[in-house]
């Protein structure tokens, strides 16, 4: 998997592992897990970094080798890469920078562009985000669709991950209001 980086993100990789591989041995603590994903802006939710770190320490040392490290992190950054070019995607149709679509524009892109989904997929994703996205649910209902929410369903993300992404993405995001008007 770590084939498929850039110079540039292998780089990256390796700058960041050095920070907390004081002894300079290809080894860093466990504990600085959370800190090396967050460094990288890669969201994982403390769940999942404590999966990670049975899978990358299971004798349980305290330590994570680079080595085993560097898949995990290719396929993460690889996602994050997927993940902008979605949310990108969908921008496109956002012509008011609020972060959501229509479902009827969600429809027409998800069955005339690129990977062509049936109806019967069509209503299974959005009725997935609709449970999986704290802010699609209660009074916050719009009748829009939020496609950052969406695309963590379509990449089968957890709850955590796609709140982690919907607050990374309206921290980039300018406003409606900032823009001026349409």
């Amino acid at each position: 998997m770590a084939e498929f980086l850039s110079e540039e993100e292998l780089a990256k990789i390796q700058e960041a592992f050095s920070v907390f591989d004081k002894k300079n041995d290809k080894v860093m603590p466990a504990a600085d897990l959370a800190t090396l994903f967050q460094a990288l802006h890669c969201n994982v939710s403390m769940e999942e970094t404590k999966e990670y770190v049975q899978v990358l320490d299971p004798d349980g040392t305290g330590s994570v080798p680079y080595d085993s490290l560097l898949p995990l992190l290719a396929r993460r950054m690889r996602t994050a890469e997927k993940i902008d070019d979605l949310i990108a995607a969908f921008q496109v149709f956002d012509k008011q920078k609020r972060g959501t679509i229509s479902p009827e524009e969600l429809r027409h892109i998800l069955s005339h562009f690129g990977e062509v989904m049936d109806t019967a997929e069509i209503d299974e994703y959005l009725a997935e985000a609709d449970n999986k996205c704290a802010e699609m649910k209660g009074e916050t209902k719009t009748g829009q669709i939020n496609y950052v929410a969406f695309v963590g369903v379509m990449l089968d993300l957890s709850e955590d991950e796609i709140l982690a992404m919907q607050m990374s993405n309206s921290q980039r995001a300018p406003s409606a209001k900032e823009e001026g008007p349409a």
